[in-house]
């Protein structure tokens, strides 16, 4: 794996791991976001028809909860 790949590995592991620790303390999928995206970004593309960020954050939720039940 290069260094480059492993980066982003790590990167994305991360993002995932506090996407579940905000679910893990009840915070909604919005303040999971401002979180761990940023305010800005949040409220700009947070009601974007294509839901992208949205699906983002449920994804990583998702993945990180599966992460913990040993998956």
């Amino acid at each position: 794996m290069s260094c480059r790949s492993l980066r982003n590995s790590c990167l994305h592991r991360r993002f995932v791991l506090r996407a579940l620790e905000g679910s893990l303390a009840a915070a909604s999928h919005r303040e999971i976001a401002e979180s761990t995206i940023g305010e800005t970004r949040v409220h700009a593309d947070w009601m974007d028809p294509c839901d992208h960020l949205c699906d983002r954050i449920r994804r990583a939720v998702t993945r990180g909860h599966t992460l913990m039940n040993g998956g």
